[in-house]
């Protein structure tokens, strides 16, 4: 198996168990998409408050140019040490969400 295989296979690992998340105050349900063609990863929150449609994403993680670029990550813990336990080198994950000024800080790769 090649390392972009492997890289989707942890991907999809790792973000699995986010659908499953129960949240005790809101009547929301996350639901994962997974675009194999793009190499795009979204777990996505939808469901209401009262009268209120709740929709946002929680977790966006995309394959570029053979580096995993986490966009955005609104977990508690953060996804990047999950990536890096289960065997994405840190140099091969981008932290997308900073600016790229702030990205040669981080220990991660710049882009």
């Amino acid at each position: 198996m090649d390392r972009l295989d492997t890289y989707r296979q942890i991907i999809r690992k790792v973000l699995k168990p986010y659908v499953n998340i129960v949240y005790a105050n809101v009547s929301v349900k996350n639901h994962q998409i997974f675009d194999p063609e793009t190499d795009g990863y979204l777990i996505l929150s939808e469901g209401w408050e009262r009268q209120t449609h709740l929709h946002s994403c929680l977790i966006h993680v995309e394959i570029i140019d053979n580096r995993v670029w986490i966009q955005l990550d609104n977990t508690e813990d953060g996804i990047a040490d999950e990536l890096i336990q289960q065997g994405i080198p840190k140099q091969d994950i981008v932290l997308g969400f900073h600016e790229p000024e702030i990205r040669p800080y981080t220990g991660f790769a710049v882009a």
